[in-house]
């Protein structure tokens, strides 16, 4: 049996559910006791983030690690290629998605209230966001997804991802364009069978989040 700590709204958690949909596997999720980073959970895992796996005893925090793992534990369908410098490929895309672009949007959950938004944090941060993808444009040709038409490890994180950035830039509206191959992977990738029901319904979570976010006084 597999558990997973985790949090509804957690882009990380929700890179994690998208795998194991995937693999078909079955799991059941765990709140962190006393809440996310609580002195109760840093004693089940020390770095106190989400999502964490237990597995027969085995508890593993870290996304990406998560992710190798369940793919040695249930290796079909395969998430990353056969030909080694692929997978090296498919590794550093995954990276790129978790040290450059995530973070970048990640900045603004804290300019969601309101009263904590700042104009030219906005401003400033979207040149950054733009830049990454920007970045990220030039490394990938989705086909459509990013390494052929098998889904990957270096996919699951962008599926949050890009519904965090449509509802972050319709509710603080800044300026920011996605490129037109990158717009054909965002398409391809929420409208995979995988992917689909994980989206949509982290879609719906973080409507809800910024919602309750911005009623804040």
């Amino acid at each position: 049996m597999l558990f997973l700590y985790d949090l509804a709204v957690s882009s990380y958690g929700c890179k994690t559910r998208i795998l194991l949909r995937h693999k078909g596997l079955e799991w059941t999720t765990l709140s962190p006791p006393d809440g996310y980073g609580s002195s109760a959970y840093c004693k089940i895992v020390p770095s106190g983030t989400i999502p964490a796996l237990v597995h027969n005893g085995f508890t593993l925090a870290e996304s990406d690690a998560i992710a190798e793992y369940i793919n040695d534990l249930n290796p079909q369908p395969a998430m990353l290629p056969e030909d080694i410098q692929k997978r090296a490929i498919a590794r550093a895309l995954s990276r790129f998605h978790d040290t450059r672009i995530e973070p970048v949007l990640r900045a603004y959950f804290a300019q969601v209230a309101p009263a904590s938004r700042s104009a030219d944090f906005i401003a400033q941060n979207a040149k950054l966001l733009q830049k990454r993808f920007d970045q990220f444009n030039q490394m990938v040709v989705p086909s459509p997804l990013l390494m052929g038409n098998q889904l990957s490890l270096a996919d699951c994180g962008f599926a949050p991802s890009f519904a965090i950035l449509r509802c972050l830039q319709t509710l603080l509206g800044f300026d920011f364009v996605l490129p037109d191959r990158l717009r054909a992977y965002e398409t391809a990738l929420v409208a995979h069978p995988s992917v689909c029901n994980e989206y949509d319904d982290y879609v719906a979570i973080l409507e809800k989040w910024a919602a309750a976010k911005c009623s804040e006084t």
